[in-house]
């Protein structure tokens, strides 16, 4: 049995003098109560054992609800962010352009929704990342906003793994949402290989397979894979159940699939309202659990195709540009003063954007002239090294004329720019941070520790196992394992088991000794780390302090520690997995910020420096044959990329923070840099990639200022 609530449709909060609680349904077990206003305006439900009635004061401060700002305060009627927060259609769209001030909407829309007396465990917010979401639930906090503390909200990625993990779901299912980092795929496909089924084929089989369902190409009709697509996934998914595992592509359509077979799953009905951010950036599979979830709920969507860049995760613009369509009736809101931007970003954002041609409803952003024009500077070094030297003295300039260092933000779409910026920054003595953190793990030294802490933390991860055991192996010890694990399937028994009695020699099987070898190394690793006296050892084992290549990773860990000095094992991976499958960007820090452009989505900063803007990088080059219309596409949302870097600066000029845009770009670079970074030279001179400005700068003209070049 469910608690529901249905609430009236009101945009000013309700004030009953007293509440009255009277038993609704004692059949199922559970005896509910509703609250009855004086008004009759509103009934919540909720579970008690017994009727009792209290004051609203009363009932409010068991809520820790207070009062100190209404949802509407400071809001202007007729205005987009007070229609955004107050309407009431059960359907909304919203287009917000860059620091137009979507999330300040949205967040007097909970504000109103919680004011009005909605249970909180009703309301799911879908935030695009984890700070998103934190940020939303400190600030309705300052507000004294009722019931904020109860809230929960959710990158869409954390409530699939929620829902999977729910022991109904994990009976229909039959998965275990145990995530597979990359790395760890390596040992998987070497357990699919046959005799006619080689490595790139494994790979590109398997990323069809994850393409196909965040696309939901089987709801195309005539859709079938191929017999041997079918015979491969066949094998992948027993590989994948087998060692209770989920490849990290199969998180959301596995949600999907259950949803969608299940009409009646309680989840369908969760909430009552449902309010998704960057809807844009969401996979068609994901748009549909969305959907799934709202067939008895409110829904409020907000995005915007133009900042949508996401393709290689399969984003689906397209949902947000039909949304009202399969939506009649629903209200389409916009909002358009940028409130972040100088007005010369504003006009440079304006006339890249306007380059691309596909959009339905092209909505110019306006800018605000108290804002101010900000100072923008393009500049052209002879080559890389000079490049890197040039960004990092205008940030020492900028620091030692006050700047703070956490107003800077770097990007880079390769760490052949981005990394040695960070070097060279540290090594002048410059606090910064790097934001590759999912970088580190293409590192062996890397893979190795962070899958022993994974073993550590559980014996029976089998993935960790499998891969431990294997990576020093000829094709991974495929050979042996086969035999292990017909092993375990003919016995019932886990890997862990069988290899312990191989070890043990209270069980032989041919041609194993190779990698129960590598069982045993593995074990007096594990020995080792358990003798050590509490985590924080075992992370200095793994991670050790000045090894660059779990730096990150480190940090990372020791932060989680030191946090909560009781912290076990299992929760430290957890929390490792979710920052490298789901890497977040704290916004509350004191170092300059060094990341991708991609990663800055949903950041501002009073300093941002775009460097590597290069044909090759900013656009980069696709990585295989693209029709004309493909192509098309593919350097729309490039453009959309640079679109976003852009206008992540941010003016406040009554405290001194004109907003600053820097962007540089090389002449030269190394050749094995720059095949390193994926770029595409112009042309090749003697082991030298002479390199293109980024044809994007010119879209800006004439907004933008003229490139100078800085020998």
């Amino acid at each position: 049995m469910q608690c529901r609530a249905n609430f009236p449709k009101t945009t000013q909060p309700m004030r009953p003098s007293m509440v009255h609680y009277q038993p609704l349904d004692a059949a199922h077990g559970l005896s509910c109560f509703k609250l009855n206003f004086s008004n009759n305006a509103a009934k919540l439900a909720r579970c008690t054992s017994s009727p009792f009635s209290l004051p609203w004061g009363e009932l409010r401060a068991g809520w820790h609800l207070g009062t100190s700002m209404a949802w509407f305060d400071g809001l202007t009627p007729g205005t987009p962010a007070h229609s955004i927060a107050s309407t009431v259609n059960t359907r909304v769209r919203v287009v917000a352009g860059p620091g137009t001030g979507k999330s300040y909407a949205m967040k007097r829309r909970v504000a109103r929704l919680l004011e009005t007396g909605v249970a909180p465990d009703l309301i799911l917010p879908v935030t695009f990342t984890r700070v998103a979401a934190q940020d939303l639930h400190r600030e309705l906090v300052g507000m004294g906003v009722p019931g904020c503390n109860a809230l929960n909200a959710h990158t869409l990625h954390s409530l699939a793994l929620r829902i999977l993990m729910r022991n109904h779901v994990l009976a229909a299912t039959g998965r275990i949402p145990r995530p597979l980092n990359d790395f760890e795929t390596e040992a998987m496909i070497y357990d699919l290989m046959t005799s006619t089924r080689k490595k790139k084929e494994i790979a590109a089989r398997r990323q069809a397979y994850e393409a196909a369902w965040a696309r939901l190409n089987n709801q195309v009709p005539g859709y079938a894979p191929s017999p041997e697509d079918a015979a491969f996934q066949h094998d992948l998914l027993a590989w994948l159940r087998f060692h209770q595992a989920m490849l990290i592509g199969e998180v959301i359509p596995e949600v999907y699939r259950y949803l969608s077979a299940n009409p009646g799953a309680p989840e369908r009905a969760e909430f009552n309202h449902i309010l998704v951010d960057e809807f844009q950036d969401l996979n068609k599979a994901e748009q549909a659990i969305i959907e799934l979830l709202s067939n008895a709920a409110d829904v409020c969507i907000v995005g915007d195709d133009d900042q949508s860049i996401y393709s290689f995760k399969h984003a689906h613009p397209d949902g947000i540009r039909d949304w009202l369509v399969v939506n009649a009736g629903a209200d389409d809101l916009s909002l358009v003063n940028c409130q972040r931007c100088p007005t010369r970003i504003v006009d440079m954002a304006n006339a890249l954007i306007a380059h691309n041609v596909h959009r339905p409803v092209p909505r110019p952003l306006v800018s605000i002239p108290a804002k101010g024009p900000g100072n923008v500077s393009i500049l052209q070094f002879p080559n890389l090294d000079r490049e890197v030297v040039g960004v990092v003295t205008r940030i020492q300039q900028m620091i030692a004329a006050g700047t703070p260092a956490g107003d800077i933000l770097v990007l880079a779409q390769s760490r052949a720019v981005g990394t040695p910026i960070y070097e060279a920054l540290l090594a002048g003595g410059v606090p910064a941070r790097s934001e590759y953190t999912e970088s580190e793990l293409e590192n062996k030294d890397a893979q190795r520790a962070f899958a022993l802490l994974k073993l550590f933390a559980n014996q029976d991860d089998r993935v960790a196992l499998r891969w431990l055991v294997g990576k020093d192996g000829h094709n991974f010890h495929a050979a042996g394992y086969r035999r292990v694990r017909d092993h375990c399937e003919a016995n019932g028994l886990s890997p862990w088991q069988v290899f312990s009695q191989l070890s043990a020699g209270v069980l032989g099987l041919p041609h194993t000794k190779p990698i129960v070898t590598a069982f045993n190394a593995l074990l007096a690793d594990l020995n080792a780390l358990a003798a050590l006296p509490d985590l924080a050892a075992v992370v200095d084992t793994l991670f050790p302090a000045g090894q660059a290549a779990t730096r990150e990773l480190r940090e990372i860990a020791v932060g989680l520690i030191t946090a909560d000095p009781t912290m076990d094992a299992p929760s430290l991976v957890g929390e490792l997995i979710a920052a490298i499958t789901q890497p977040e960007i704290p916004t509350d820090i004191q170092e300059v910020r060094i990341m991708s452009l991609h990663k800055s989505k949903g950041l501002s900063s009073p300093v941002t420096i775009i460097a590597g803007c290069v044909n090759g990088l900013l656009p980069r080059a696709p990585k295989g044959p693209l029709t004309p219309i493909e192509q098309q596409h593919y350097d729309e949302e490039q453009r959309r990329l640079f679109f976003v870097g852009i206008t992540r600066v941010k003016a406040d000029p009554t405290n001194g923070k004109p907003g600053t845009l820097i962007l540089t770009y090389s002449q030269e670079m190394p050749l094995a840099s720059a095949m390193n970074a994926g770029i595409a030279p112009a042309y090749v001179n003697y082991g030298t990639a002479v390199l293109q400005a980024s044809r994007f700068i010119a879209d800006m003209a004439p907004a933008a200022p003229a490139p100078v070049f800085v020998p």
